[in-house]
C-alpha cells in the first residue's frame, strides 16, 4: 500500500486465470479483466460500452478463477478506482481520494457464498409489492389525463398485460417537485382511482432539485430554507444550479431530518393515490446554466459540507451516497405515508446498499443493438453486486428502436427483474402496438410468459430478500469451475433453471448456445441435450431460445391482465425429468404480514427411481392460509397429474 497528497492506495497480485466481476453497473462485457474502474456518480448520458463512471458507486467485485473464488468491498464514499491490470498487467491497483484503505476480503469459495457474505453486511432489498413485477409502461412523457387514460385502454383492449404507468416530469407544475398540474392533470385522485379500478398502479417521477422561488408561496421552497435543509457552500450561500423548473436548490439528504421531511413531502402523492416513486436526477444532476443553453453539467462544491453537525463531512466525501439517501428517505416516507402497503421504489443513482431501499434501472440508454446486447451484462453485475431488482429500458431511451429491435428487446425485457418500457419525448412512440400486428403480437406472447411466470420470480425474490441471490444470473453463478462461462454474457439464468440465449442483432435467425454440464431441455420443443456441447438454435423472429435445466421446477401461473390482490386458484409446476429440488414461496404480495410470519412455502423434490419419475410435495409450511385449488403437475415429455391441493404431502409417480 502507499499514500500521495490527497490519495491511499494499494496493490494486490492478479492469479493466472483470475477474472473480475461486479462492480455495480458498468457497460461493456461480463468479465472487467484488463479494464479500469471508477466510482463516482454522474448522469452518464448517452453512454456506450467504453463508459467508466456510471450511476451507480458500488465498489465492490468477485474474482474467479477455477480453484476458488473472493469478493472484495472497498468501504470508501470518497472517489475511489479499480486498475484490474489496465496500467500494470498481472496487478490490481484500488485507490481512494479518501484517508483511509479500508476494505473487507469476503472468501468462497463460489459466487453464491460471496454475495450472501456481502449482503449480509451491506443489507438486503425488501420484498417488493407483487405488481411491481408485472409489465411496466413509461414514457417522457404521457404527458396529460386523457393520454394516460388511452393508453390503459389500449392495454386492455389489446389484452396486453400491464400493471404499471409511470408519470414522467410533465405530471407536475411547471417541475415543481410534489406538485401536480391543474391543466394537464387537473383530478389526479380521479384518474388514479379510475386506473386503480382496470387493475393500474401509478408511479410518479421525484427529481431532487427543488426550484428557487423566494416570492412565489412555494411551501416546499419556503419551509426548506426556514429549516436551512437545502446544500449551501462551504461560505453559507444557498448552493444553486440548474436542472427542470430552472434555478433550483437542492436538499442535503445526509441529514436526518432532512430525509424525514423529505419523505413527508410524499404525501401529496399518496393522499392521491400513488402507489410508487421513481427517483430520477439524483446523481446528482445539474447544469450550471438553465437546459438547452449550453451550460456544463455540475455538482456541489467538493468542500460543501454535509450531514448533521455531529457528523458533519464535505461533499468529496458524501456526493456517491447523495442518490443512496435520496432513495432512503423516499422508502422510509413511503413505509409511513402508505401504511400496511408495500410500495415500488426506483432510483438512477446509488451506492453500496442501495438494495435495501430501491430498485435500479440502468438509466438513459438507446434504441440500438448494442445496448440491446450490453444490457445482460450490465444487469448481471449489478446482481454479482447485491443489487438483484434491477432493468434496462425496453426498447432504448434515446432513439427509434424498429420494430425488429423492439420485438427482440421485449423477448430480453421478460427476463428483467424489472420489466419497464420506456422512450424519450424526442423519439416515436414505443408502445407495443405502434409497431405492427406482428410485433404486438410477439409482445403479446412474451409479456403473457412473463406473468405466467410469476410464481416463479416472485420466489426469486423472496430468494433475493432473504440471501441476498441474484434473480438474473450469469452462468458463472452456478458453474464457477466451467472456464467456458467466464466470458458467456450473451446467456442468463433467470433463477436456477430457466436459461435464454436471446438474439441480439439484426436478422439473425440461429444463433451458437452453450449448454453446461448436465441435462437440459428445449422449453418451446422439449428436445434433450446433454452438456457440455454447443449446439446451433433455430431462433425465428417470434422465438427466444429457452432452455431448462434437467430436474428444473417451475410454477406457472395463468395469464392475467394485471397481478391481483388474491392467493392463485389454480397453480402448474412444470417439471423436466432429472433431480432436483425447489421451494415455491407464497404470500399476499402487497402487505407487511410476511414480516410476521404470515407467508408460505412448499417444498417439491424429483427423482427418478426404478425408471419411474418421482415427484414429493412436502406439507406446506407457513401461517399464510391459501384456498383448496387445483394443481396440475406436468413432467414435461412423460405426462400430467392433478389434484386438489390442501396443502398435505404427496407423492407423485410418473412413467
Amino acid at each position: 500500500m502507499g499514500w500521495r497528497t490527497g490519495a491511499t492506495a494499494g496493490w494486490k497480485r492478479i492469479e493466472a486465470d483470475e477474472h473480475f466481476y461486479g462492480f455495480g453497473e458498468r457497460t461493456g462485457f461480463l468479465d472487467k479483466l484488463s479494464e479500469v474502474k471508477t466510482n463516482w456518480t454522474i448522469d452518464a448520458l448517452d453512454y456506450n460500452s467504453l463508459s467508466d463512471e456510471m450511476y451507480q458507486a458500488i465498489a465492490f467485485y468477485i474474482a474467479l478463477n477455477p480453484d476458488r473464488a473472493y469478493g472484495i468491498f472497498f468501504n470508501t464514499t470518497f472517489w475511489s478506482q479499480f486498475d484490474i491490470g489496465a496500467e500494470q498487467p498481472g496487478v490490481l491497483r484500488m485507490e481512494t481520494r479518501g484517508p483511509e484503505l479500508d476494505y473487507y476480503i469476503i472468501y468462497g469459495p463460489e459466487p453464491a457464498q460471496i454475495i450472501a457474505t456481502y449482503t449480509q453486511l451491506t443489507g438486503r432489498m425488501p420484498i417488493p409489492p407483487k405488481w411491481a413485477l408485472g409489465y411496466h409502461q413509461c414514457r417522457w412523457s404521457y404527458e396529460s389525463e386523457d393520454v394516460v387514460r388511452e393508453l390503459a385502454k389500449e392495454f386492455r383492449d389489446r389484452a396486453i398485460p400491464c400493471d404499471v404507468i409511470h408519470l414522467d416530469i410533465d405530471y407536475m407544475r411547471g417541475y415543481r417537485v410534489f406538485t401536480w398540474s391543474p391543466k394537464r392533470f387537473p383530478d389526479p385522485a380521479k384518474l388514479i382511482a379510475d386506473l386503480k379500478a382496470a387493475g393500474f398502479k401509478v408511479v410518479t417521477i421525484v427529481d431532487p432539485g427543488v426550484k428557487y422561488e423566494p416570492e412565489a408561496d412555494y411551501e416546499i421552497f419556503d419551509r426548506g430554507v426556514e429549516n436551512d435543509y437545502f446544500v449551501r457552500t462551504a461560505e453559507g450561500k444557498l448552493f444553486h444550479g440548474y436542472v427542470w423548473p430552472d434555478k433550483a436548490v437542492f436538499p442535503d439528504f445526509l441529514r436526518p431530518e432532512v430525509r424525514q421531511w423529505w419523505g413527508e413531502l410524499h404525501k401529496t402523492l399518496t393522499d392521491m393515490g400513488i402507489a410508487g416513486i421513481w427517483n430520477d436526477m439524483n446523481e446528482p444532476a445539474i447544469a450550471e446554466r438553465p437546459f438547452g443553453d449550453g451550460g456544463e453539467h455540475i455538482s456541489f462544491p467538493l468542500n460543501a459540507p454535509q450531514g448533521p453537525e455531529s457528523d458533519r463531512a464535505t461533499h468529496a466525501q458524501t456526493h456517491n451516497l447523495y442518490g443512496l439517501m435520496m432513495a432512503k428517505a423516499c422508502a422510509e416516507g413511503l413505509q409511513k405515508l402508505r401504511s400496511g402497503y408495500r410500495s415500488f421504489v426506483l432510483t438512477r443513482s446509488g451506492f453500496a446498499g442501495v438494495q435495501r431501499y430501491s430498485s435500479v434501472w440502468m438509466g438513459d440508454n438507446q434504441s440500438q443493438w448494442e445496448h440491446l446486447e450490453m444490457s445482460l451484462p450490465m444487469l448481471c453485475n449489478m446482481g454479482l453486486s447485491g443489487v438483484a431488482f434491477v432493468g434496462c429500458d425496453i426498447g432504448g431511451f434515446a432513439g427509434n428502436a424498429t420494430a425488429e429491435l423492439f420485438a427482440r428487446w421485449m423477448q430480453v425485457g421478460m427476463l428483467y427483474p424489472l420489466m419497464r418500457g420506456h422512450s424519450a419525448m424526442s423519439t416515436a412512440q414505443h408502445e407495443p402496438w405502434v409497431f405492427g400486428d406482428r410485433t404486438e403480437k410477439i409482445c403479446r406472447e412474451y409479456i403473457n410468459l412473463r406473468y405466467q411466470l410469476l410464481p416463479y420470480i416472485y420466489t426469486l425474490f423472496w430468494e433475493a430478500a432473504t440471501a441476498g441471490t441474484p434473480i438474473l444470473r450469469p452462468l458463472l453463478y452456478h458453474f464457477p469451475r466451467d472456464r467456458a462461462t467466464y466470458h458467456l454474457y450473451d446467456q442468463v439464468l433467470l433463477g436456477p433453471s430457466l436459461m435464454a440465449a436471446p438474439v441480439y442483432r439484426p436478422g439473425v435467425e440461429h444463433r451458437a448456445v452453450y449448454l453446461p454440464e448436465g441435462t437440459w431441455y428445449d422449453w418451446w420443443t422439449g428436445e434433450c441435450y446433454q452438456g457440455p456441447m454447443h449446439i446451433l438454435a433455430h431462433a425465428p423472429l417470434e422465438r427466444m431460445p429457452l432452455y431448462v435445466r434437467g430436474g428444473g421446477i417451475i410454477a406457472i401461473a395463468p395469464v392475467k391482465q394485471f397481478v391481483s390482490e388474491e392467493p392463485l386458484e389454480s397453480l402448474k409446476m412444470r417439471i423436466w425429468p432429472g433431480s432436483g429440488e425447489w421451494t415455491l414461496y407464497e404470500d399476499d404480495g402487497h402487505s407487511f404480514e410476511h414480516e410476521k410470519g404470515v407467508s408460505a412455502t412448499t417444498n417439491y423434490k424429483v427423482y427418478v427411481e426404478e425408471e419411474k419419475i418421482i415427484v414429493e410435495i412436502a406439507a406446506r409450511e407457513g401461517q399464510f392460509s391459501i384456498s383448496e385449488r387445483e394443481v396440475i403437475v406436468e413432467v414435461v415429455g412423460v405426462g400430467e397429474q392433478r389434484f386438489t391441493d390442501d396443502g398435505t404431502v404427496r407423492r407423485l409417480t410418473f412413467g
